[in-house]
Formats: structure tokens, C-alpha cells, sequence
């Protein structure tokens, strides 16, 4: 599918930054399928992965100036460079939804007071959320299980915020429920929750299984086994299930806490280590 550049002024015109990647080949994919005119932005072997799938990469330099929406598909570190060559070119009220607070939150992000600047994630599929259908059960990033997102406005205006939560809820349906929740408390939530802490717990629970194979347990076994326990313990500690967790139990899951983690683990949470964190994580070669 081929888009020219300067369509239609009736449809909305929308660019994808990185239409290659991971993030924009799945937004692509999605809001081809809607009534927008869609510029693809790449460059090297992004050009080509586009190419394969018949479609056309646009000009950046071309595309901006014509769009009522950028859409940021590309890493946070590249962020901060894109925005200050991309948003003083953006048509004024036009706005730049941008896929993770990272950059954000530690001001990498280039605003323009006439441009509205939007922060949108996915919070993928639930782990005890109710699906439809077996394929929707075995989603587990999003797309056919019903999901939910979180946005925020990192600077602009509030009409142009609904018209980009319109979009995200296409770009991530089925969505239930779209969050609005400030760009502070979208980092808290990513990187520093879901990644510092439940990432680095999950690599430990999968150190655990490796270590159990290791030492001898089929490796069957151990994973029915890990893969049964982790689902009822965080059932009971979410609340999703009325069984209780017995007095030995709790015992060495306080050995456990007091033996593997730090004690000022939680110091993750600290506004100036959040930012040192952050920057770290987006920055470091």
C-alpha cells in the first residue's frame, strides 16, 4: 500500500516515526486498517521492512509539516534528539503521541507551547482478566485480549488529548479502560515498577527454575510445579483468590525477603533515584 503525501483533507493525517520497528509495525499494521491517511517514516533497514510488506516509507520532512498527529514508535533515548529536529516543524495544534514516560520524565522531550505532546502505554493483557476465546487467553502482549491503557497529558491541550486516546484505543483494542494518570505516575509505573522491580523479580523466579533443573528436578516437573505456585501466591497476595497463605509459608517468604532483597529496595521509588535511574537507563552505551 502506497500513502501520498498530502491526501485527502478530510481524513486525518497521521506519521509513525520508526514504522518499521517492533512498536510501529504493530501501530501500522492497526491503523492502516482505519479511515487516516498514513505516512511512514524510516530509514535503512527500516525502509526495507516496510518495502517488503509493499508499503512506502514517506520523508520525514515531508510528512511532518502535514500531520495532525506523530505518533513516536522508536527507543526512549532516541527521543530527545527526534523531538528537537520533528517538533518545530509540526503544524501548530498538531500533536506528538509519544509510547513510553521515560523521556518524559527526566524533560528530554522538545514541547512547543502551540503543540499538545501525549504519553500513552499499553498495560497488556491482565493475568487473571477474563478472556473470550482461547487465542485471546494466549495474547499476552495485546491486540486480540481485551487490555487496558494508561495516557497522560505532558503538555497541550485537553481536546487534542481526546482526540489522541481515540487513536491509542484503536491502535491497542480491544481496551477497556484508558487511565488518565499524570506522566510522574506513568514512570513510577514504567520503568520503576513493572521493569526495575517485577522484571527483576521475574528473572529471579526463572533463576529458580534453572537452578531447580540444574540441581536434578525434571525439568517438567519443576516447571508445573513453579509455574502452579507463582500463579496461586500472586492470586492470594493480589486478592484474587480467598485461600490464605499458610503460618510456614509466610515464614519463608519472610526469610526469603530478608535473605534475597535489600532492604532499601524501595529507595527505586525516590524522585532523584527514579531520575538517576531513568536517565541511566535511557543514556548508558
Amino acid at each position: 500500500m502506497k500513502v501520498e503525501v498530502g491526501g485527502s483533507g478530510e481524513k486525518l493525517n497521521i506519521t509513525i516515526i520508526g514504522a518499521g520497528g517492533t512498536a510501529g509495525s504493530f501501530i501500522t499494521d492497526r491503523l492502516l486498517r482505519k479511515d487516516y491517511n498514513v505516512f511512514l517514516c524510516e530509514k535503512g533497514e527500516g525502509v526495507i521492512k516496510l518495502q517488503k510488506k509493499g508499503l512506502t516509507a514517506t520523508r520525514v520532512e515531508d510528512a511532518i509539516p502535514i500531520s495532525d498527529v506523530i505518533i513516536m514508535a522508536v527507543p526512549g533515548d532516541k527521543i530527545g534528539d527526534l523531538s528537537k529536529t520533528i517538533a518545530p516543524t509540526m503544524r501548530r495544534n498538531a500533536t506528538m503521541i509519544l509510547l513510553d514516560a521515560a523521556a518524559a520524565y527526566v524533560g528530554d522531550v522538545y514541547l512547543r507551547d502551540d503543540r499538545t505532546f501525549v504519553i500513552v502505554h499499553p498495560c497488556h493483557p491482565q493475568l487473571f482478566q477474563e478472556q473470550e476465546s482461547i487465542e485471546a487467553y494466549r495474547d499476552f502482549f495485546g491486540g486480540v485480549a481485551k487490555q487496558d491503557i494508561v495516557i497522560a497529558l505532558l503538555h497541550g491541550r485537553e481536546e487534542n488529548l481526546k482526540l489522541a486516546e481515540k487513536i491509542c484505543r484503536e491502535i491497542f483494542a480491544p481496551v477497556v479502560n484508558c487511565y488518565r494518570l499524570t506522566v510522574d505516575e506513568i514512570a513510577i509505573l514504567e520503568p520503576i515498577a513493572s521493569e526495575i522491580v517485577i522484571g527483576a523479580a521475574s528473572y529471579l523466579m526463572r533463576e529458580a527454575f534453572n537452578e531447580a533443573v540444574r540441581l536434578g528436578v525434571p525439568e517438567k516437573a519443576a516447571r508445573a510445579f513453579l509455574l502452579g505456585h507463582i500463579r496461586i501466591l500472586l492470586a492470594v497476595l493480589f486478592e484474587e483468590s480467598s485461600h490464605k497463605i499458610s503460618k510456614a509459608a509466610e515464614n519463608a517468604i519472610r526469610y526469603g525477603r530478608d535473605r534475597i532483597l535489600k532492604t532499601d529496595w524501595k529507595e527505586v521509588f525516590n524522585t532523584d533515584e527514579m531520575k538517576k535511574i531513568i536517565r541511566e537507563i535511557l543514556h548508558s552505551p
